[in-house]
């Protein structure tokens, strides 16, 4: 069956605009499960389930509670290496935040999704399998096959330089970093007014205040979502030859925002 990407878009933007940031502002300061976890620990499915493959957008909460009762013999094997001794009451509030901050970050590549679906439908394609090699999605334009990976950058970031894997060449032909731009538009303004910034950071300020307000919008809640414009943009360049794609196997995010200027 064909989905309707633009009533799923419709959907899902609604279902971004309803969740309340403030119920989980505690959560984005819990930093006690940093370490690199296994395979099995991971949520993509569950969130690919939920927020994807179906239109069954559920609450945090619960999606944690089906994702801590699934997994919870392989959380058991992983306190015992990284936390034995702990109470599990401590385990699963950091449990909680690190998922949180994970749902976060895969509602942005989703947002993105189908945002480009609803204007180019069904052309964009996504799965658990292809997230767990680091590309986020695959859009097939001209023969290519074009891997896409949201980027979460300030406007301090430094250009990347992250590698064309081998098992991500077995899935794309190139990989394109679409930037995420992640800046308190308040503090940006007070330092663009405030005669002890330096000219050159001003610059760069002004460069990337442009860009947010050109290519993002946000709710009213705080989440932070893509334009249409910026998808324009984006499958303009590709398909018109501005990224250069037979000349490099990575367009890095910084070559990106200068078409979003």
């Amino acid at each position: 069956m064909t989905r309707n990407w633009t009533a799923d878009f419709a959907k899902f933007r609604s279902f971004l605009q309803g969740i309340d940031m403030d119920k989980y502002s505690n959560l984005r300061t819990i930093k006690t499960v940093e370490q690199d976890l296994p395979d099995q620990l991971f949520p993509l499915d569950l969130y690919y389930k939920y927020y994807w493959e179906t239109t069954d957008f559920r609450d945090f909460d619960q999606v944690f509670e089906e994702y801590w009762t699934e997994k919870i013999a392989e959380i058991f094997k992983f306190i015992e290496v990284y936390f034995y001794g702990c109470s599990i009451q401590f385990v699963q509030e950091g449990l909680r935040a690190r998922m949180y901050r994970i749902w976060m970050s895969i509602l942005t590549q989703f947002d993105f999704q189908y945002l480009w679906n609803s204007l180019y439908p069904g052309e964009l394609i996504s799965n658990p399998t292809l997230d767990k090699t680091g590309i986020d999605a695959i859009v097939n334009l001209d023969s290519t096959k074009i891997g896409i990976q949201i980027k979460k950058i300030s406007y301090r970031r430094e250009a990347s330089q992250r590698r064309f894997t081998q098992r991500q060449q077995k899935q794309a032909d190139v990989i394109v970093e679409v930037p995420y731009l992640v800046i308190d538009v308040a503090d940006s303004l007070s330092k663009l007014q405030s005669p002890r910034t330096h000219v050159q950071t001003k610059e760069k300020l002004k460069k990337i205040l442009q860009i947010f307000t050109a290519n993002f919008d946000v709710l009213p809640n705080g989440f932070v979502v893509f334009k249409k414009e910026y998808i324009i943009k984006i499958r303009h360049n590709l398909t018109c030859g501005g990224f250069n794609l037979k000349e490099q196997t990575i367009v890095p995010y910084d070559s990106v925002l200068e078409v979003l200027q």
